[in-house]
C-alpha cells in the first residue's frame, strides 16, 4: 500500500522520500538556488554576509568567484590569501560567504556558483556604505582675521553616498552654556563677506550621509579690531579720606596696552593706587584703579588708555569732592517771638533841639534853626518764614541792596534806646 499521506509534507521532502519508497532511482533533480540575485548593503568595518542556499545539491560542488572570476572558495575551503573571507554553513543547504572589516573596495558582483552543466549561478551584489569622514588636511583651520576682511571656512568632505554638509555657529549663553545657531547655506565652503567682530567665534561643520555617525570640526575664527573703551560713570563723588574705585570697559583684540594715567603719567600699583584687570566677555576686560584715602590733590581728571597694533582709544573720568547737602544751621531764638502783626512796616523821624547860642554882641540873641537827624529809610521786613527764629531784614539806601539777620529782641532794645535818647517816634 503506497502511503499518500507522505504528499502532505514538504514537497522536497515528500518527493525524495515517495522516490525512495518506490524505488525510482531513475529520476535525479538538479541543484537550485532558493533566489537567483539578491543584494547586500553592508556598513565599511562590519561583516558582510553574502547568503547562498542550494537545494539538491547532490554530488555537485559550490565555489564562490568576485566579478573578475577570480576563484575566492572552493566548497567550504578558502582558496585566496584573504583571511578576512570564509565559507559559513550555519544550515546544511548554506554555504554563505563572509566577508569581516569589509571595505569599500570590497563593494561588487559576488558569484555563488555550482558546477553544473550549464554552470548555475546565484548573483549578489555587495554595496558598502561609507560614514562620511572630514578630510583633516584638506579642511580649514583656525582663522585670523581682520574687520572688513573677507573669510572661507573649508570643510572638505568623504563618504558614501557623498554626505551634505551644514554650518553652525555657537552662542554662548549664561552659566557656560552654548547654543548652535544654523546658518542658512549648505556645502563644503563657507564665506563671509566683510567679516566684523560681530562674526567672531566658533564655526562648526557637520557632515551625514545617513550612514551613522555623523562627524563635525570646530573651526574659531579671531577678528581683530581697534580697542574702544566704554566708562560706567564719566564723574564720581567720594568724601575726603574714603577711597574709591573708578573703571574703565576695554573692548579690543588682540588686548595690547591698558593703562590708567593721571596728567600724562602712568598710574602703577603703590600704597595709594592698586589698577586691576578683570577678563569678561570675548575681548572684553575690566581696568580698575582704586584709590586710598582721598585727599583734595585725589580730585581731578584720570585717563583711561588702550592700544594694540590696530589703533587706540581713551576716554577721561573726573572724580570730584562729595559733599553731604545736610549743612548743620545754628539759629537764634528769641525770648519773645511777636506775632506777624507785630512786624508790619515801622517809620519813624526825629529831631533834636539844642540850646541857643549866644553872640558874642551883647544884647543880640540869636536862635539857630536846629540840626535836623536826617530821618532814616523805611525799614520793611520780608516774608518770614514759619518756625524761624531769626528774620531778614532788607533796608534798601539808593543804589544799594543789603541783607542782614536780626532778632526782633535787638528791635525792641534799639526802640527803647531811641525813646531814652528823646527821639520822638510817630
Amino acid at each position: 500500500m503506497i502511503p499518500w499521506l507522505l504528499l502532505n509534507l514538504d514537497i522536497t521532502g515528500s518527493l525524495l522520500l515517495i522516490i525512495n519508497f518506490l524505488g525510482l532511482d531513475a529520476v535525479t533533480f538538479e541543484p537550485s538556488f532558493d533566489v537567483p540575485m539578491v543584494n547586500v548593503t553592508v556598513k565599511q568595518g562590519t561583516t558582510a554576509i553574502l547568503p547562498c542556499s542550494v537545494k539538491f545539491l547532490g554530488q555537485h560542488q559550490v565555489v564562490w568567484t568576485d566579478q573578475w572570476s577570480t576563484l575566492l572558495t572552493f566548497e567550504d575551503r578558502r582558496i585566496i590569501d584573504d583571511e578576512r573571507l570564509s565559507v559559513e554553513r550555519p544550515y546544511t543547504t548554506d554555504w554563505n560567504l563572509h566577508i569581516r572589516t569589509v571595505r569599500h573596495n570590497d563593494q561588487g558582483i559576488y558569484n555563488c556558483q555550482v558546477n553544473t552543466s550549464p554552470v548555475k549561478i546565484k548573483t549578489v551584489n555587495l554595496k558598502v556604505q561609507v560614514p562620511a569622514e572630514i578630510i583633516n588636511k584638506l579642511s580649514s583651520d583656525d582663522v585670523t582675521a581682520r574687520e572688513g576682511d573677507t573669510v572661507t571656512l573649508v570643510c572638505n568632505v568623504t563618504g558614501i553616498p557623498m554626505p551634505t554638509v551644514t554650518w553652525h555657529r555657537h552662542k554662548s549663553l549664561e552659566k557656560d552654556d552654548v547654543e548652535k545657531e544654523r546658518i542658512g547655506v549648505s556645502g563644503e565652503v563657507l564665506i563671509i563677506h566683510n567679516v566684523s567682530r560681530y562674526c567672531g567665534g566658533t564655526y562648526e561643520c557637520v557632515a551625514f550621509n545617513g550612514v551613522p555617525p555623523a562627524v563635525n570640526r570646530h573651526i574659531n575664527v579671531a577678528v581683530e579690531f581697534p580697542p574702544e573703551i566704554r566708562l560706567p560713570n564719566k564723574r564720581i563723588s567720594q568724601a575726603l579720606r574714603k577711597e574709591t574705585i573708578l573703571e574703565c570697559i576695554v573692548t579690543a583684540f588682540p588686548q595690547e596696552i591698558t593703562i590708567w594715567t593721571r596728567e600724562g603719567v602712568q598710574i602703577t600699583n603703590s600704597f595709594k593706587y592698586r589698577v586691576e584687570i578683570y577678563a569678561e566677555e570675548d575681548h572684553m576686560i575690566i581696568l580698575s584703579l582704586r584709590i586710598r584715602d582721598l585727599d583734595y590733590r585725589d580730585f581731578g581728571d584720570y585717563t583711561c588708555k588702550a592700544s594694540n597694533r590696530l589703533g587706540q582709544d581713551e576716554e577721561r573720568m573726573n572724580l570730584y569732592e562729595h559733599l553731604d547737602p545736610k549743612r548743620p544751621t545754628t539759629t537764634l531764638t528769641p525770648t519773645t517771638t511777636p506775632s506777624m502783626s507785630d512786624v508790619t512796616t515801622v517809620s519813624w523821624k526825629y529831631t533834636r533841639t539844642y540850646p541857643p547860642e549866644v553872640d558874642s554882641n551883647p544884647g543880640n540873641t540869636v536862635i539857630s534853626q536846629p540840626n535836623t537827624i536826617p530821618r532814616p529809610t523805611q525799614i520793611q521786613t520780608d516774608q518770614i518764614p514759619t518756625g524761624t527764629s531769626g528774620h531778614t531784614l532788607a533796608s534798601k539806601n539808593a543804589g544799594s541792596c543789603c541783607q542782614f539777620f536780626i532778632s526782633f529782641l535787638v528791635i525792641t532794645n534799639t526802640l527803647t534806646f531811641l525813646y531814652h535818647m528823646g527821639v520822638v517816634v510817630s
